[in-house]
């Protein structure tokens, strides 16, 4: 009976041992599922985030390629947009021209017919004596300290008038074309290959030789002479380049854009006090040109 109770006990014992090894193995084979679970998890996380990266990478790309196309398309636009702001410059001095140049061939035309009137009349034998009336009816009329008669007034008006028909071109002021002459200035500062101001426009061709009836010298002359007055002998002479009237003086100090601006209004004051003194209506305006749109119009002076 020992014997017999103690291999029950000992087998009691193993049975309850290898049943806790049969529980820690379950136990053990629960947690290798569980790891095995949880590293597959993290592979199929580490798959998408590699994929994000990949789909990140090629949005990266892309972007780059948009950003370098934005830039060369920006670079032809920008050269695009020099280009025509070049051509409207010169298409503007270039219209500018063919008015002046309607203006001018009037102012001419008027003036001639006007000179040649005048030379016919002068070689009347009664052109003195009509002149001698015309100016001691004026004197008459404009008397106020002797009064006349209203019916005398009538008269001598009349008589005036008739005089005035005959020989106008010897006592009135020569005719002016019913044209305005516009032009647009362009101002501007360069600093390549020497600091300069330059202000320019589109005006007809003097003629040669020049005379009276020269519309485009007589308002040359007026800008150039009042440029000169202001700034001296620094100012060169004015030049033509493709049909263009260009003014050109270098710049020591001060800014370039600044004594553009100051070119641009002392020549603008002188051309238009020739126009005024040929009794001819003008009208100028200053338009500020970019440096580097009028380095593109204007060549460099050699």
């Amino acid at each position: 009976m020992g014997l017999l109770k103690d291999f029950l006990v000992i087998d009691a014992a193993r049975r309850s041992a290898q049943e806790a090894l049969r529980a820690e193995a379950m136990n053990r084979r629960d947690r290798i599922l569980q790891l095995t679970s949880e590293a597959q998890q993290q592979r199929d996380a580490m798959g998408a985030m590699e994929r994000e990266l990949e789909r990140i990478a090629e949005d990266l790309v892309r972007t780059e390629q948009e950003i370098l196309d934005l830039d060369r398309q920006r670079d032809q636009y920008e050269d695009s947009g020099r280009a025509r702001k070049v051509a409207a410059v010169r298409a503007v001095f270039s219209s500018d021209r063919l008015d002046g140049a309607r203006v001018a061939a009037d102012f001419r035309r008027l003036r001639s017919d006007f000179q040649k009137e005048r030379e016919r009349l002068l070689a009347q034998t009664d052109t003195g004596r009509m002149m001698d009336n015309f100016f001691q009816i004026e004197s008459f009329l404009k008397d106020t300290g002797q009064p006349i008669p209203d019916a005398a007034r009538r008269a001598l008006s009349k008589e005036r008038a008739d005089l005035l028909a005959k020989i106008g071109p010897l006592v009135a002021p020569p005719p002016s074309p019913d044209g305005i002459l516009r032009a647009t200035v362009a101002w501007s500062g360069l600093q390549e290959p020497a600091p300069r101001a330059i202000a320019a426009l589109g005006l007809p061709d003097e003629g040669d030789p020049c005379d009276a009836a020269d519309l485009p010298a007589a308002v040359l002359f007026g800008g150039y002479a009042s440029a000169v007055e202001r700034f001296g002998t620094v100012l060169s002479r004015p030049r033509r380049e493709e049909g263009v009237l260009v003014f050109e003086m270098p710049v020591s100090e001060g800014a370039p854009e600044e004594k553009a601006l100051e070119l641009f209004l002392a020549v603008e004051e002188g051309m238009k006090k020739a126009a005024s003194a040929a009794s001819v209506r003008c009208e100028l305006t200053g338009v500020f040109v970019e440096p580097e749109i009028a380095a593109a119009v204007f060549a460099a002076r050699k």
